[in-house]
């Protein structure tokens, strides 16, 4: 059986998901380690802080368990950077 691919435009869409995933993590890893050089101020603030949005936690007890869910981003500017710079390598390449 033929394994099928899905494309677009001739490239994988599984590479453009695994790049925009390593991009995210990799720009919240490089915010975290780089944010403890900058003092304190509005640049900082900027480059460094994480805006936070998803569905907030919702819990649900049936008695005998309980259940949470919920799901939430963290995004700060490098990730928003490295996550536009991969999607750019991916349509330039």
């Amino acid at each position: 059986m033929k394994r099928r691919t899905v494309t677009a435009g001739g490239r994988s869409v599984g590479l453009l998901v695994l790049a925009i995933v390593v991009a995210a993590v990799s720009g919240s890893v490089i915010s975290y380690f780089v944010s403890g050089v900058f003092p304190n101020g509005p640049v900082k603030d900027f480059f460094f802080k994480a805006v936070r949005f998803g569905v907030p936690e919702f819990v649900l007890n049936l008695g005998f368990a309980t259940v949470s869910f919920g799901l939430s981003f963290y995004i700060t500017t490098f990730t928003v950077l490295l996550v536009a710079l991969a999607v750019y390598l991916w349509y330039r390449f």
